[in-house]
């Protein structure tokens, strides 16, 4: 299993290197709905920033994570929901020219199966790679890598069921003085689902003391993610009464109560 620590965005995953001259131009995540049997066409549009011609390397792997920052690329096909399996594309290697703009062309042909629904996806890989530098003295020679982690998204029509399930919240202090609540989700369901996490605090007597709200982040199914909630300026030492809401899109609502202690 290959395991690689990456900066996510809205789940854009963006370069590993500030220094490259390739650039995935317009969005890193393509999202098509289709129904089985259909055939969708796409493209990715790359580009050669500087003067100089870049090889390009063009491959697929799946992709999952988990509330714990952890992110794998794994060989792709060995997730049940990677659609990497029905995706051709072309070409596989480049050589960009300086300035040059090319499309990568890409095909997916979803599989007449009835059963299909929900979420399907993968990533296609786009990697620049700049030929180590002759002038070098060190015995140690140094080659810039650079990635782009494009997700490709089928949402069947048939959406499936939606099922976010909650672990136990934790308490974490940063700074020794910050300190927050961690909502961890696991999207058991078929589909992805970006909720908007929030936690309404009531005291003893049942009044409403704080609304919190977390950014969204999506969630694919098989997946966790960690929300994390600011709880600066609650009065410490008190029992709460906590009604923590993960709100999606359409039915994709879930909730929690939970007794609050700090």
């Amino acid at each position: 299993m290959k395991t690689f620590r990456i900066f996510l965005s809205f789940l854009l995953l963006i370069p590993l290197s500030a220094y490259a001259s390739v650039e995935v131009v317009g969005s890193l995540r393509y999202v098509q709905s289709a129904n089985p049997g259909e055939v969708i066409k796409g493209e990715i549009k790359i580009q050669n920033n500087d003067s100089t011609d870049q090889e390009v390397r063009i491959y697929q792997t799946d992709l999952l994570y988990n509330f714990q920052e952890k992110t794998f690329y794994d060989e792709p096909g060995g997730n049940k929901r990677s659609n990497a399996p029905w995706i051709q594309f072309s070409p596989k290697t480049v050589i960009l020219k300086g300035k040059e703009v090319r499309n990568i062309e890409y095909e997916i042909t979803v599989p007449q199966a009835d059963s299909l629904k929900g979420t399907y996806w993968s990533v296609i890989m786009i990697e620049g790679v700049t030929p180590i530098d002759p002038t070098q003295k060190s015995d140690l020679n140094i080659r810039t890598v650079t990635r782009y982690a494009v997700q490709i998204v089928t949402e069947m029509k048939d959406k499936g069921n939606g099922s976010l399930k909650f672990m136990e919240p934790t308490l974490i202090r940063k700074n020794d003085k910050n300190l927050f609540l961690a909502i961890d989700l696991i999207n058991e369901g078929d589909h992805y689902i970006s909720p908007e996490v929030s936690i309404e605090l009531f005291d003893e007597t049942g009044a409403s003391v704080k609304t919190i709200t977390a950014p969204k982040k999506g969630i694919y199914p098989t997946t966790s993610t960690r929300f994390m909630l600011d709880l600066e300026g609650l009065p410490s030492k008190k029992t709460y009464k906590a009604m923590i809401v993960a709100a999606g899109a359409g039915n994709d609502v879930f909730g929690l109560e939970y007794t609050l202690y700090f």
